[in-house]
């Protein structure tokens, strides 16, 4: 998931960060398919030539500064795209808001889903501080279904949140309306350190029997990665988490308690 990404940016610091963009400006209204023919992409997407990469160098030092610092020395820059050579997940999700349509990053969440939901897995049960009730499968990455369950994306149509850009981009304008994304300091390097110590938390709660309570401080927590989102898309920020989303599940509901079935096992329609 593009969170995921931001939050392991800092394992790539001391990797050369380069990618080689190919201009397309505003008035571009190529289609995905043409572009991929013009720079020749076979079987794979190359995301800095869609336009995902503003930045062929990134400075290292801005995966420790504060995001919007380093957006406010590019205020005519997509956030995605300055920090596009860190990951293909960022890069793809920079060349959608190009585009306008989150489908592509499609091919992108396909890779990042390598690793296998089983179907057998144990149910898993968490237990949220307003009292609603997460069941999941997934114990590789149940920070994923955490976050698309608390964002309310498991509960919005599906087809709409991968085929209606228009739709996509009011729901993440209103709802980084309602944070304080302005005036936050977080940065890549924090985000990094946060996901790791969630990561720490969820595995424990992942190994209990029975129902495990996250508690208000984790779910705080799991909030900076929108946040994130928020700074990079300049207050438009999770159109990429959103479809995501939908294309990994749907839920079923009994009382207060919220079933996540998944695409993979052939439990939701296909999108």
């Amino acid at each position: 998931m593009a969170f995921m990404a931001l939050s392991m940016a800092m394992a790539l610091a001391a990797q050369p960060l380069a990618a080689q963009p190919i201009e397309c400006d505003d008035d571009c209204h190529m289609s995905h398919l043409q572009l991929q023919v013009a720079v020749g992409v076979a079987n794979a997407t190359n995301w800095a030539a869609l336009g995902g990469v503003c930045m062929a160098d990134l400075p290292k030092e801005y995966l420790r500064q504060p995001i919007l610092d380093v957006l406010r020395k590019h205020p005519e820059e997509d956030g995605w795209c300055v920090f596009g050579a860190v990951d293909p997940c960022i890069s793809a999700c920079a060349a959608c808001h190009k585009l306008r349509d989150v489908r592509p990053y499609f091919e992108v969440y396909k890779q990042e889903s390598a690793v296998p939901i089983k179907k057998n897995a144990t149910p898993k049960t968490l237990r949220f501080p307003n009292g609603s009730l997460l069941t999941i499968r997934d114990y590789v990455d149940p920070i994923v279904d955490i976050y698309c369950h608390l964002n309310g994306y498991y509960d919005m149509p599906r087809q709409k949140l991968v085929n209606d850009y228009d739709y996509v981009e009011k729901i993440s304008e209103a709802q980084c309306a309602s944070v304080e994304w302005q005036t936050s300091d977080l940065s890549m390097q924090r985000l990094h350190d946060k996901y790791y110590h969630e990561a720490d938390i969820l595995a424990g709660l992942m190994a209990e029997t029975g129902i495990s309570d996250v508690n208000q401080s984790l779910v705080d927590s799991l909030q900076a990665h929108f946040v994130v989102k928020c700074l990079l898309g300049r207050g438009k920020g999770a159109l990429c988490d959103i479809p995501e989303c939908a294309w990994r599940g749907c839920v079923s509901h009994a009382g207060s308690e919220v079933i996540v079935k998944y695409t993979s096992l052939g439990e939701c329609p296909e999108l």
